[in-house]
């Protein structure tokens, strides 16, 4: 027997089964009325695309969102202000509030919002560089490209440490 790929997009929501979005639930219901009673089955969910990595959040946490707080506090800001919808929202300027506010407008410009924990690593790559250009855009800052040998240097350091 073949079984459907059942396909959908989370969603953040606050509900559990709310997260599977746009999941097709009639053609699941469908799919499961051909089956005989008692007949036992499990559902899998995985995400698609390759999950991130440390160091590319390492490079997100470590460097970007840094230096995007300290942009917006060089600015002299000292609050966020987010419109959502017909609604606006005050926060102090904080790593978080930076953070969310980055998410936020991304997801306006992409036009789909997603938190990072739902992203795959092409989403999130792609979240960080237009960060970065956005930075440079908005606040004229420079935040050097990510260093893949990043690994080969810190255990040449470590050599040189061990002489």
């Amino acid at each position: 027997m073949t079984v459907p790929k059942f396909t959908f997009t989370k969603r953040h929501l606050d509900s559990v089964f709310g997260r599977l979005g746009d999941l097709d639930w009639t053609g699941i219901a469908n799919f499961l009325n051909g089956w005989q009673p008692d007949t036992k089955g499990y559902i899998t969910i995985h995400k698609e695309g390759k999950s991130k990595s440390l160091q590319e959040l390492g490079y997100y946490y470590g460097l970007i969102l840094p230096t995007a707080f300290d942009a917006f506090k060089d600015n002299g800001e000292i609050d966020l202000v987010f419109q959502i919808k017909t609604k606006k929202v005050t926060l102090p300027l904080t790593i978080e509030s930076v953070d969310l506010f980055l998410k936020i407008n991304y997801g306006g410009w992409h036009g789909n919002y997603k938190d990072k924990g739902d992203m795959s690593m092409a989403e999130c790559a792609a979240f960080m560089t237009w960060v970065i250009r956005w930075l440079a855009k908005w606040f004229n800052v420079h935040i050097p490209p990510a260093d893949t040998q990043w690994k080969e240097k810190l255990e040449a350091e470590g050599d040189k440490d061990n002489e």
